[in-house]
């Protein structure tokens, strides 16, 4: 039946593999763009494009829910405005966010968790909720592609547009 479908029994192995994620680990790696709405840029409001690289890890507790942990880091400096009129700037913000994560099919994942963005200025903590989308490759790597939102909570909301890949470690 395998040779029928063209996959020899190491392919169909793979897919069983990516299917039944209990007690396999994920490391991710990737690059988005932030936007940001609220920029300040010489005093007017614009929005920014600004890059970013993504880390994360997740742990399978079963084939639909895992628990992680995703690490992000802005690559530019940049100001916002608070709630009360005050400029802040946000110098190179690294956000690290424990994450639940729901898998109700074969390619999507749904993201929520709450945890901190850290710059030298201002510690704040923050919301994410978002969702990512991957494709099954050989040797248990996944590509995929991941839409974050972040809720700063009282100063500023931004989301991440994020191409990643990334390493299973399945344990079977």
């Amino acid at each position: 039946m395998n040779n029928l479908w063209g996959q020899s029994n190491h392919d169909y192995e793979e897919i069983k593999h990516h299917n039944d994620l209990k007690g396999s680990s994920r490391l991710t790696i990737g690059i988005g763009h932030t936007h940001l709405s609220e920029g300040k840029i010489d005093g007017k409001t614009e929005w920014l494009t600004l890059p970013s690289w993504i880390l994360n890890y997740d742990y399978w507790l079963s084939n639909k829910w895992a628990l992680g942990l995703q690490n992000d880091i802005v690559l530019e400096s940049f100001f916002i405005e608070s709630d009360d009129s005050e400029l802040i700037e946000r110098s190179y913000p690294i956000s690290s966010v424990p994450i639940a994560i729901y898998k109700p099919g074969k390619h999507l994942m749904f993201i929520a968790g709450v945890g901190f963005e850290f710059t030298n200025e201002q510690t704040l903590t923050l919301t994410r909720l978002g969702f990512e989308y991957g494709f099954h490759l050989p040797n248990k790597w996944e590509i995929g592609a991941g839409l974050v939102w972040d809720n700063k909570w009282n100063y500023y909301n931004l989301w991440v547009l994020a191409i990643k890949i990334s390493n299973l470690f399945i344990k079977h």
